[in-house]
């Protein structure tokens, strides 16, 4: 079995000790009133520290995306508390940044792919145009699209498009980027480019990231840590650490002795929990 992707410790370095960018306590939600009300997450608790790349997991239904958009602060909390940078998320926060399945719907079909990025800028005020455009020009070469600058979205392929999204969230300025199953609707071979692409941004930008996948595979493939949610209501059942070295390689990762055993630690504990009773 290959072994280029090199095993280390489990995280007591630099992520261990870096501060909690995200700290979510005890959150709870619901969705309707009273007694129809459904509730979707039950009592979901844990950190991200900066700079770490994190992985959210859970059965088909479980509530992912739910969580990710209260953290986001896009959806109101039932109970309990998010806090972004110290400072309680009760709305979309600063510095906060969303990549959506639906890459087609989140980008402005009527501005070229540079006019989209531009856009992710609207909020940052300490740089003039000039800046903002240079800098745009920048984060799409840095996702390989510095020839598409003036095609529209509906003119490129779905990675392509991806790829825009992707570089709008970090023009941004965001130090987290939440990211809801980004890679669902690009085929097999675009999708482990894309997993690649999104390690090396977030080195090269110092960026933070939270993904909610239904892909084991790519979950392990690309986190420090992988969390994994019960079923409904949604709760973390176990965080488990990916102490493989990075650069990582879609050949030799995964055959890495360590990630396969995390691999099949993740999926036999969902599988456990779809053949549970309730």
């Amino acid at each position: 079995m290959a072994s280029g992707a090199a095993f280390v410790a489990p995280p007591t370095g630099a992520h261990a000790v870096a501060p909690a960018i995200l700290a979510v306590r005890h959150l709870a939600k619901s969705i309707g009133d009273g007694s129809a009300a459904l509730k979707v997450i039950g009592d979901a608790d844990f950190i991200v520290r900066e700079g770490e790349f994190v992985s959210l997991v859970g059965p088909s239904g479980c509530g992912k995306t739910t969580l990710l958009m209260c953290l986001a602060g896009l959806f109101p909390l039932s109970a309990g508390s998010v806090s972004f940078v110290g400072a309680p998320v009760d709305g979309p926060p600063p510095g906060v940044a969303v990549v959506f399945q639906d890459y087609s719907r989140s980008l402005l079909p009527w501005k070229s792919n540079l006019d989209n990025v531009l856009f992710g800028m609207r909020r940052v005020e300490d740089t003039d145009a000039r800046q903002k455009r240079e800098r745009a020009r920048e984060l799409l070469a840095s996702v390989g699209l510095s020839d598409f600058e003036r095609h529209y979205p509906w003119q490129v392929s779905g990675g392509m498009q991806q790829r825009v999204a992707i570089a709008r969230a970090l023009a941004s300025r965001s130090r987290l980027l939440l990211l809801d199953e980004p890679l669902a609707a690009v085929d097999a071979q675009t999708r482990a480019e894309m997993q690649d692409l999104l390690l090396e941004l977030a080195a090269r930008y110092r960026q933070t990231c939270l993904l909610v996948t239904h892909d084991v595979d790519e979950a392990v493939y690309v986190a420090d840590r992988v969390l994994v949610l019960s079923r409904r209501p949604t709760r973390v059942i176990e965080d488990i650490p990916v102490p493989l070295a990075k650069p990582r390689d879609q050949i030799e990762t995964r055959e890495h002795r360590v990630y396969l055993e995390i691999r099949h630690t993740v999926l036999t504990r969902i599988r456990a929990m779809k053949h549970a009773s309730p």
